[in-house]
């Protein structure tokens, strides 16, 4: 299973604590295995860890600060604190599946980096390919469900090739500086959304870091209301 670490900001010391992870099952460093957290390989508890104890061989504690704001990951819609963190940049794949249990997307990194993304229509015909370069080039490309290349949804989109960041940065290239801007500007800057659901503009196979905990984003999420951009949000 696929999850997300989200860096949770603004939050109180009267807020009630996130749930602890379940266990690591031994997923071998996939966090789409069964073990749902990843890491470097190897089985190890992230469940109830006090942060006086020692750390798992091969891990790293998020965060000494007990007032700094936890890391969380998502697992099926709920959030768990994350404790610990792989001690190397994570190399592998994290795959998701339709519910017919056809391949749905795949991403690879290497050494921590994002290299390419894949997604598959529920027929098995690939649907959308994006390559990262080192040098931060993307190269894009679409098919229909009859596997014909439809084009790139960079075409017209300059915006769609950039390296983006959230959180901070250079202005030119915070994904988040579009706030209160209009949504006329964004379809020109991004093009059409690839999706959209109830007001909010989803884009995806994008290349944003996160500034506060340098993880690579690919979903960015505007959320509309009377045409301008109300909020900006980005997933892994």
């Amino acid at each position: 299973m696929a999850f997300g670490l989200l860096w949770a900001v603004g939050c109180s010391k009267d807020e009630p604590a996130a749930p602890a992870a379940p266990k690591n099952t031994g997923s071998g460093g996939n966090p789409a295995g069964p073990g749902g957290m990843g890491g470097d390989g190897g089985e190890s508890s992230v469940d109830g860890i006090d942060p006086g104890t020692q750390t798992t061989e091969g891990t790293q504690r998020v965060n000494e600060d007990p007032n700094a704001p936890p890391v969380l990951a998502e697992m099926a819609g709920l959030y768990y604190e994350v404790y610990q963190i792989a001690d190397k940049p994570y190399t592998g794949k994290v795959v998701e599946y339709h519910a017919t249990n056809v391949e749905k997307s795949e991403k690879v990194y290497e050494s921590g980096r994002l290299t390419s993304f894949t997604e598959w229509h529920e027929n098995a015909q690939k649907s959308h390919e994006v390559t990262y370069a080192a040098d931060g080039k993307i190269t894009e490309k679409r098919w229909n469900k009859n596997g014909e290349q439809i084009g790139t949804t960079a075409s017209g989109a300059p915006g769609r090739g950039f390296s983006w960041t959230f959180g901070g940065g250079q202005s030119a290239r915070r994904i988040d500086g579009y706030t209160n801007k209009a949504s006329n500007l964004v379809k020109r800057v991004f093009g059409a959304p690839d999706e959209e659901q109830n007001g909010v503009w989803i884009y995806k196979s994008m290349k944003i870091t996160a500034v506060q905990t340098g993880q690579i984003m690919t979903v960015v999420r505007f959320t509309m209301a009377n045409g301008q951009v109300l909020s900006v949000s980005v997933e892994p």
